[in-house]
């Protein structure tokens, strides 16, 4: 699968506005196996930004190019039939979590996370580059995500 060129924004407000227009609404993005993704205009931070401080705790504070420059990624990769979802990793709970779909394309360590609820539907998380190889591994070597019947 080739992936999308990367897109350049002018600014952050750009990128925003081109996310709303393009994922939040369109309500036919769906994955290669059926299930329909939703995008919300709140969710643009959370995927966006990134943190200027070293904490997991600390707040997403600034945009990022990087990842904004990835937008058409994310629909790409959420359609494409060779990528297995694998289970998202719940560190709260220390177990692996199917209601978190997690599918990443190796060879450029780029990964789209989505939620599914109770009814099989899905909601964009976040997406972003893997910037450490280790991530990358566990990732890979995660659980296969089961779709529910």
């Amino acid at each position: 699968m080739g992936l999308p060129e990367l897109r350049k924004f002018t600014n952050e407000e750009e990128c925003k506005k081109y996310y709303i227009e393009h994922y939040c609404n369109n309500t036919e993005i769906k994955t290669f196996d059926g299930i329909c993704v939703r995008f919300y205009e709140e969710t643009f931070e959370h995927a966006f930004y990134v943190r200027t401080r070293k904490s997991w705790k600390a707040p997403k504070d600034k945009y990022s190019t990087e990842r904004g420059e990835r937008i058409d990624w994310i629909k790409s990769v959420l359609e494409d039939p060779s990528i297995i979802p694998r289970k998202g990793y719940d560190s709260a709970k220390k177990n692996y979590d199917n209601s978190r779909r997690v599918t990443f394309l190796a060879p450029n360590n780029y990964v789209v996370v989505i939620y599914i609820n109770a009814k099989g539907e899905g909601k964009f998380v976040t997406a972003y580059l893997v910037d450490n190889q280790d991530t990358a591994n566990k990732i890979v070597s995660s659980p296969v995500w089961e779709k529910s019947a």
